[in-house]
């Protein structure tokens, strides 16, 4: 192999994951105080990995453990486990720490910026930064972080305020009483002009109306219109419960309010997507009999509730008791057409023949936001007027833009009615990435305080400033391809970190055209470099999208990896010839390739960055699930992002695929073993373990196949693939004799009763006795002639693990799972102590671990509802591991449970 031609960086050695995994999953659960809370972009990588990223990819490995170890301790300081900024002297010590190790430095440059992660870490690090997107609105969500705010951080306040005079006390102080004051005129003026679009109740203030589409009958002999409705529950809070009932008379349906815990009221939707049936003569509607209605222009709308806060509390009253207003909106001329995205599967609505963006909206929704966006495209003149500098101006207009684009996400047929243990309230649109068709939604009050109210964006958006950096220093952000983005730079003057699109999982322009009707119509004159097309760019778009190939699935990777190729290459020209280049990656496994699962994604990004003669040199997982994230098997979404070190390609070496298959079965049991270690959930363990495969593949210039020809990149993650899967079987071997018979018999039938037959063959080849594995509590017996391994239904739920006599690591991980489904993390925290208790306990935690991830690769593809509970747990296993220092019930504390638990990455291999 050729020798290292440069010296590595911290990057390239270690990190501290366990660590920067749990401020980036605090990161993504944060509401309030993030620079998510600017604008809405889709899967925007967490501050806290970003910042970690950076700083590693700038210091050299020092070559010693110890200087090692304290670098990493620095890390760990720079991301708190809060997933907030951290403090100003850490912040100093980095900057100190990059400042020695390069006098000249280097431009953080990211060509993807999205939600302006990257550009907001390179600054808070005092870095010159240049950033870019094809797309306008992340364009300008990243040139809002990157240029304007930073340069009204310290700027005195333009506004008349009772404070005029006084110092700052903290930066963004002046501009957020500026933001306050022209953000009231601008609702004052669209409340004098539209306001009475909305009628008020006698009493109370309006917090949503709730509307449900209608269809006629497809009974001829009904007259009725049927309201298309999931649920008749309007709140579930306790002691405020309510719900719709309908009354139906010969020819109308009636919506009544009632109170109460009980309803009868069933809804008019089905089990299916677009499955309804008539109220009256029970006619059904399938979801071709609505496409034909909604083409025909046959939809109307019902008012269901009407939501309200009063003395008392919110209340719920019925359509009869609403305000009534004697005028309605007239829908606004003016609004640029742009049309849905043709992808049918995530954009529902031309199948029912909504075709354009403005469709998606009630007529006085759309009068209400053009006439926020008029006010708000009138504001910087009135900046300038009152005396506010060029820069103060543009920054004040721009986030009042951002806020009508803001409140667009809550104010469309796009808003779902959210009842839970609190107040129900609206839920803003893309809670997916996707626009499904909504048969009932809930129309925001926009001059209220709730959710999709002025105020309530206003509000968000203030209270992100203190999030920022506030150095002075800016970057620069401009909109262009990223195959061209090498331009923005000196050549060999750039660090390169970035997030790249996810292949073809996320319609980013197509979705972005939401945001982009209301950006352009508020902002235009202000940003006209951004803003100059009707819509946003779409056929040169970095996706691997087929419906802009005439659904050609092929073509569409075939650009996606052609694309990225020149992406790379120009990249290259930028990058500072001795750093790596920097690319984080997530994407869920999708094709087979013979008994192995091979993602398209992933195939199609490494292709391009090979053929771009970079290579992989270092990988690592970075787990940044939000708590509340939903575990959908099978599903896009994941929990972890590799992370590609990247390095110009400088194999010379070819070897066979004998050779490599040997290096895999001897490297990667250990890598696996540190993606666990790293808090990769097991749902994402197949794509880590992608990353050290390919570190080994592309050390290589040629990968030979016995017939002569040169192996490809998605034969060689088929083959990485079965070798994870081959370790992680391996590890069968090291468990008790229980946990070996409970895993091969739940390999064959998972929790269904199996004759005894089949059980007494695995019994021989485990060494295992039934009555044994009955009083271990694993399996049931009854009747004899049976075999049922315990569901989690089974388990007791006062288990013991310090008083139990047959105890077993199968037994600790159901026990775990359970606990923690049904507890959370303080409750599996609690059993892990209990299990800690015992004086000389024969469980591994480390084993209990590994045997987690194996549980779950069993369950994937078969038990769904199992592989959920088991990828939870395994999600959460660091900050279980943390919980436990702090239960409690623990009344010993040694120096071998602190070296256990205080870092998941010392966990000794062959602790038993």
């Amino acid at each position: 192999m050729s020798a290292t031609k440069y010296r590595r960086k911290l990057i390239e050695v270690a990190l501290p994951l366990v660590e920067i995994s749990r401020a980036s999953k605090a990161d993504k659960d944060r509401r309030v105080g993030t620079i998510k809370n600017l604008h809405k972009w889709f899967a925007a990588m967490p501050l806290p990995a970003l910042r970690a990223l950076i700083f590693a990819s700038l210091v050299d490995d020092p070559e010693s453990d110890g200087d090692r170890q304290e670098l990493l301790s620095l890390i760990r300081e720079l991301v708190p486990a809060d997933g907030s900024a951290p403090s100003e002297h850490i912040i100093r010590e980095a900057r100190k720490r990059i400042a020695e190790q390069n006098p000249a430095l280097p431009i953080v440059m990211d060509p993807f910026s999205g939600g302006g992660s990257t550009i907001v870490e390179a600054l808070r690090f005092g870095l010159p930064a240049v950033s870019s997107d094809l797309n306008p609105v992340a364009a300008l969500i990243t040139r809002t972080l990157g240029e304007l705010l930073p340069e009204v951080a310290q700027a005195p306040r333009v506004s008349p305020s009772s404070k005029q005079g006084q110092i700052q006390v903290m930066p963004f102080d002046d501009f957020a009483d500026d933001l306050r004051y022209y953000g009231s005129l601008v609702e004052q003026a669209t409340k004098e002009r539209v306001g009475s679009y909305y009628p008020l109740p006698a009493k109370g203030k309006p917090v949503a109306w709730l509307w449900a589409r209608t269809v006629p009958c497809r009974n001829p002999m009904c007259p009725i219109k049927v309201p298309l409705f999931g649920s008749p529950w309007l709140s579930k809070q306790k002691g405020r419960e309510a719900f719709i009932e309908l009354e139906i008379d010969d020819c109308n349906v009636r919506f009544i309010v009632r109170q109460g815990k009980v309803s009868t009221q069933r809804a008019t939707k089905g089990s299916g997507r677009a499955q309804f049936s008539c109220p009256k003569c029970g006619t059904s509607l399938s979801e071709k009999d609505l496409r034909a209605a909604g083409k025909a222009g046959s939809f109307g709308l019902q008012l269901m509730a009407f939501c309200l806060d009063t003395e008392l509390g919110r209340i719920y009253v019925g359509p009869d008791d609403a305000p009534q207003s004697s005028k309605i909106a007239p829908i606004p001329d003016d609004i640029d057409e742009i049309e849905l995205g043709s992808n049918t599967k995530n954009f529902s609505h031309p199948l029912y023949g909504i075709n354009e963006q403005a469709g998606l909206y009630m007529p006085r929704q759309l009068a209400i936001l053009a006439a926020f966006s008029d006010e708000v495209a009138a504001i910087r003149d009135r900046v300038i007027a009152d005396g506010g500098s060029e820069q103060q101006a543009t920054a004040i207009a721009t986030i009042l833009g951002i806020c009508v684009s803001k409140m667009a996400q809550a104010n469309s047929t796009l808003v779902r009615w959210h009842t839970r243990e609190g107040p129900s309230r609206c839920m803003a649109a893309f809670s997916t990435q996707a626009m499904p068709m909504l048969w009932d939604f809930a129309e925001a009050y926009p001059f209220g305080d709730s959710v999709g109210s002025w105020s309530a964006q206003l509000a968000s958006v203030i209270g992100l400033l203190r999030s920022l950096p506030t150095s002075g220093e800016k970057g620069k952000v401009v909109q262009i391809d990223a195959r061209q983005a090498d331009r923005l730079v000196q050549p060999g003057t750039a660090l390169i970190v970035t997030d790249p699109p996810y292949f073809g999982q996320i319609n980013y322009a197509d979705l972005s055209d939401y945001f982009y009707l209301w950006l352009r119509r508020s902002l235009r004159g202000l940003h006209p470099d951004l803003f100059g097309t009707i819509a946003t760019p779409k056929s040169i778009e970095l996706v691997a999208n087929p419906a802009r190939h005439n659904g050609d699935k092929d073509a569409a990777r075939r650009y996606f990896i052609d694309g990225f190729t020149e992406v790379f290459a120009s990249l290259q020209k930028a990058s500072r010839a001795d750093l790596p280049i920097i690319v984080a990656y997530a994407s869920k496994q999708d094709d087979k390739v013979g008994d192995s699962a091979v993602s398209s994604a992933w195939e199609a990004l490494l292709e391009a960055v090979l053929a771009a003669k970079l290579a992989v040199v270092g990988t690592w997982p970075i787990e940044a699930t939000r708590h509340s994230r939903p575990v959908g098997i099978g599903s896009n979404a994941l929990a972890s992002y590799i992370i590609l070190v990247c390095r110009p390609r400088i194999a010379e070496d070819v070897t066979d695929k004998s050779a490599f298959l040997a290096r895999l079965a001897e490297e990667l049991p250990e890598a696996v073993q540190q993606l666990r270690k790293g808090g990769v959930a097991p749902l994402d363990m197949g794509q880590a373990a992608m990353g050290p495969g390919m570190k080994i593949f592309s050390e290589y210039r040629e990968v030979l196949l016995p017939d002569g020809s040169a192996m490809k990149v998605k034969e060689a993650l088929a083959e990485i693939d079965k070798a994870a899967i081959a370790v992680i079987d391996g590890e069968e071997t090291e468990y008790d004799a229980t946990t070996r018979f409970c895993l091969q018999w739940f390999r064959q039938r998972a929790f269904d009763v199996g004759p005894y037959g089949d059980a007494d063959k695995i019994l021989r080849r485990t060494g295992t006795a039934i009555r044994d594995l009955v009083d271990a509590g694993v399996v049931s017996n009854t009747p004899r002639s049976t075999v049922t391994l315990l569901d989690f239904d089974s388990l007791p739920g006062d288990y013991d693990p310090a008083a139990d006599q047959r105890i077993s690591h199968w037994e600790i991980a159901m026990h775990l799972a359970k606990r923690f489904h049904e507890e959370g993390i303080d409750g599996a925290a609690r059993l892990i102590a209990r299990l800690r208790s015992r004086p000389d306990t024969p469980i591994s935690l480390d084993r209990v671990h590994r045997l987690i991830h194996r549980i779950f690769k069993i369950s994937e593809r078969r038990y769904t509802e199992t592989a959920g509970r088991f990828n939870q747990l395994g999600t959460a296993w660091s900050d279980i591991m943390s919980a436990v220092q702090n239960v409690s019930s623990i009344r010993y504390v040694t120096s071998e449970i602190d070296d256990l638990f205080a870092s998941a990455e010392e966990i000794d291999d062959d602790d038993d």
